[in-house]
């Protein structure tokens, strides 16, 4: 492996969303606090929660929100589920709700209708040592290749500084992953 390669584990996302806690309370009743069901790392958590989420063309059951709470309320969708909703969703950064197209999100006590459905851009976690000595930046491009037969070089990964861990890891939607033959744990090279 040259000096300009280095190798990043794989974890692969399915559809969620993110809550602000007074969303959390509107869906599912005053002061609820969201269960975790796992531990992710970095603080965050899969909820024991699902809601669901309609669109103009269509509703999808039991999307798994996630904890802690956010300062934003988002939900990031498959392209597929985009379709299935009828909705144009942005390729964005997660937490780029700019663009966001307006989703309902039904809960068991209430729905709430906001702009806050994405598709998120692929991106790749780097550990602020491993940053430094890479030379890597904050928000720069980079290309990450799969291996196998289906061997796909991923370009516009976001690099994002991992300060909480040691972890190195590329964050792409199931959809991405299964194009590539990747599954979690896969070792993945990253390319700059």
């Amino acid at each position: 492996m040259s000096d300009s390669k280095r190798k990043i584990e794989v974890m692969l996302d399915n559809h969620h969303v993110h809550l602000r806690q007074e969303t959390v309370e509107k869906l599912f009743g005053e002061g609820y606090v969201l269960p975790q069901k796992k531990y992710l790392g970095g603080g965050e958590y899969i909820s024991t929660e699902t809601i669901d989420i309609q669109g103009p063309k269509g509703t999808i059951k039991g999307i798994r929100v996630m904890g802690p709470n956010r300062p934003f309320d988002q939900a990031e969708l498959l392209q597929s589920d985009a379709l299935k909703l009828g909705v144009d969703a942005p390729v964005v950064e997660s937490g780029n709700l700019e663009h966001a197209c307006e989703l309902t999100l039904v809960g068991p006590h209430a729905s709430v209708t906001l702009k806050c459905g994405i598709i998120a851009a692929r991106h790749v976690h780097i550990c602020t040592k491993l940053l430094k000595e890479l030379g890597l930046k904050e928000l720069q491009p980079v290309s990450i290749t799969s291996g196998g037969p289906r061997s796909v070089t991923f370009h516009n990964v976001v690099v994002r500084e991992n300060t909480v861990s040691d972890v190195c890891v590329i964050h792409m939607d199931f959809e991405e992953g299964n194009a590539a033959g990747v599954r979690n744990g896969d070792v993945l090279e990253l390319e700059y």
